[in-house]
């Protein structure tokens, strides 16, 4: 007979079951009674236990026995689930877990965890990866970023206003970090001290970059001229805190009224203080390291940027002419000079015989320049030719027909012609089917070519069709850098803009659909429509066919959507008011948890059953991180104040 009154000849472990065992796991309580499972299994099916308010764990079954807390050799062997293939998380672990938290890495974690759990059950297969580590530690409250000892790297750029001075600080020395997983730490010693090695402005200067536009200085010089001593009430120092970006070296401060001063005289047209000052500091450091580096003479770039002078022979021309490069010119004087790789190098980089790259040159894949008797690749060629999987002419697709290029790289036929006869591109016969005689050319080739010559303004304009103001109309936006030579990409972005149908503006719907057009944004704001942006000018915006077509609709005398009031809610609407995301908001639609009602531009569900579904899916969630929505916590909020109110009259 079930809950019967237990007998006092029974035994202890038996007696213990029937007081304690009700729910328990058989095998915790076979372990701590010393009793087979089977024995256990059998006697708790005669229903003498007597229900508690909840099951006891092992670790209350163990104290409840002997007493005391089981120490941590007392446990059982972890449990294996069949479903998972994996064990069962046990208090020891847990806390050993907890302990190595902030002082090793996720992956140490799982490594230390993996080796323990193999000696405990004796498997070698038993493994604890970083997932279920980092699993184990949301459970429990934990976080991977937590340190132990000493403070993050990203936490100490954060406090500085500068992550990238930390890491050069930490590479030069200054700093001394220690590994914790993937995260540097430093000690919180060695940060104090580093933060009272800083040198402070002095009160109320203001940095001195900060006058760089109202001075109209584009460049980075000013801090060349108060380095030179050009500026006067100039300070370098290295504070921590300050807004804005900072080096290693410092940043320079300047006298706000110093720095008034030198605003006026630029406004009035007075000379600055390093108006006339040498600066061949810089200068001689440049052309020291250019003559060091100086490529030889067959350098077809050195000889494009120095022009017909040639290269100067004296500090003083050097002096007069280089100040005025480019930026990229002055990059590749002062570069070490390479030709490229060798043949050999092609080959071995690409994992093929020194014949396959003679035979991609000979057939137009692969450019190659020779300096003296070597012959020569540019690494960005040899790399597009490996992505191309080292073409060598062999495939069809790697030739086209003279119609075809100038379809696809907008060459005319005269200039393909001429490219033939003066052997810059490659060519052949087609021998079979429908392309015996015609005659082909390297597409690669081609390509190479329309990029190194460009478009000149005239030419692109009677490619597209329209005259040079026009055109010049229709670069702005299409991102040209307005170099010398118009790229085809930039052409072809043109031709795209103008043959794009621009759809509808605002003005045009209104006047289509008899509306004004503030109901045309009503309808934008509100969710009904979508609106576009061109992408060469994101100022202009309009409408789609699609997009009109669902704004007839909705201008109908039977709008659906008219009649409901402001409680029915859009999809997203409603997973924000529930606090959970669309796909559950269509799950409890679909499976009959929530109500919904159909629009002619969506689902809708009503406020009242979104919050009604939402506190029950609220109540059982088990997400120890998950953050209700506001209006569920002021709810509880509400009930437990009124709780405890209860409480208190009830108990004075």
């Amino acid at each position: 007979m079930k809950n019967a009154a237990p007998s006092k000849s029974l035994p202890a472990w038996k007696q213990f079951i029937i007081e304690h065992g009700w729910r328990a796991i058989a095998s915790d309580l076979a372990f701590i009674l010393g009793q087979p499972v089977n024995a256990v299994v059998t006697f708790r099916q005669t229903g003498v236990c007597r229900k508690l308010a909840q099951t006891n764990s092992f670790a209350a079954l163990f104290a409840l026995w002997n007493g005391r807390e089981p120490l941590e050799e007392e446990w059982p062997v972890p449990r294996k689930y069949r479903e998972h293939r994996g064990y069962e998380w046990q208090p020891p672990e847990l806390a050993l877990l907890a302990s190595m938290v902030g002082s090793f890495g996720t992956a140490e974690i799982a490594q230390i965890l993996t080796e323990r759990l193999r000696r405990i059950t004796g498997d070698p297969q038993a493994l604890r990866n970083s997932q279920a580590v980092q699993l184990a530690m949301n459970r429990i409250g934990l976080q991977s970023r937590d340190v132990v000892g000493g403070i993050t790297t990203a936490e100490v750029g954060k406090e500085i206003g500068s992550l990238t001075i930390i890491n050069q600080a930490i590479a030069k020395g200054d700093l001394k970090g220690m590994r914790v997983g993937r995260r540097w730490v430093i000690p919180h010693a060695v940060w104090a001290a580093w933060k009272a090695k800083r040198i402070f402005p002095p009160e109320g200067f203001i940095p001195l970059r900060s006058l760089k536009e109202p001075l109209s200085i584009r460049s980075d010089k000013l801090s060349e001229f108060a380095r030179m001593g050009h500026v006067p009430s100039a300070v370098r120092c290295n504070p921590y805190g300050s807004k804005g970006p900072s080096t290693r070296f410092g940043t320079w401060f300047i006298d706000p009224v110093v720095a008034e001063q030198l605003i006026a005289d630029r406004h009035a047209g007075r000379p600055m203080p390093w108006h006339g000052k040498p600066l061949e500091d810089n200068l001689r450091t440049t052309f020291k390291l250019w003559q060091a580096r100086q490529h030889p003479s067959g350098c077809k770039t050195c000889a494009e940027i120095w022009g017909e002078g040639g290269a100067p022979k004296q500090f003083e021309d050097y002096a007069k002419r280089y100040p005025a490069l480019a930026h990229g010119a002055k990059r590749h004087l002062t570069m070490p000079w390479s030709p490229g790789l060798t043949l050999d190098e092609v080959a071995q980089k690409a994992k093929c015989d020194r014949a396959r790259v003679q035979c991609a040159i000979a057939t137009g894949m692969l450019d190659a320049t020779k300096h003296g008797r070597i012959e020569y690749v540019t690494k960005t060629d040899a790399t597009r030719w490996i992505t191309r999987k080292c073409p060598v002419g062999a495939r069809e697709a790697s030739w086209i027909s003279l119609p075809t290029a100038e379809k696809l790289y907008l060459f005319s036929t005269r200039q393909l012609k001429q490219f033939i006869a003066a052997k810059k591109l490659k060519t052949r016969i087609g021998t079979a089917g429908a392309q015996r005689g015609i005659l082909y050319v390297a597409k690669d080739q081609c390509s190479r070519l329309r990029q190194s010559i460009g478009f000149s303004e005239q030419e692109a304009a009677r490619r597209i069709g329209v005259t040079v103001a026009r055109l010049r109309e229709l670069l702005n936006g299409v991102n040209w850098r307005k170099s010398s030579a118009i790229p085809l990409v930039t052409v072809q972005a043109v031709i795209k803009r103008r043959q794009s149908q621009p759809g509808y503006t605002f003005e045009q719907a209104a006047e289509i659909l008899g509306k004004p057009v503030s109901w045309i944004e009503a309808r934008q704001a509100d969710g009904t429509i979508r609106v576009l942006q061109t992408k060469w000018d994101r100022s202009r915006i309009y409408l789609s066919e699609p997009m009109m077509t669902r704004l007839r609709q909705f201008a109908g005398p039977n709008d659906d959507a008219q009649l409901l009031s402001a409680d029915w809610l859009r999809l997203s609407d409603a997973a924000f008011e529930a606090g959970v995301t669309t796909s559950t908001i269509i799950k409890w639609a679909e499976t009959g948890a929530l109500d919904r009602r159909q629009s002619k531009i969506g689902w809708r569900y009503h406020r009242d059953h979104v919050r009604a579904q939402a506190r029950l899916y609220w109540k059982a969630i088990r997400l120890h991180r998950a953050t209700p929505p506001e209006w569920l916590q002021a709810e509880r909020q509400i009930r437990a104040g009124n709780s405890s109110t209860t409480d208190s009259h009830a108990n004075p």
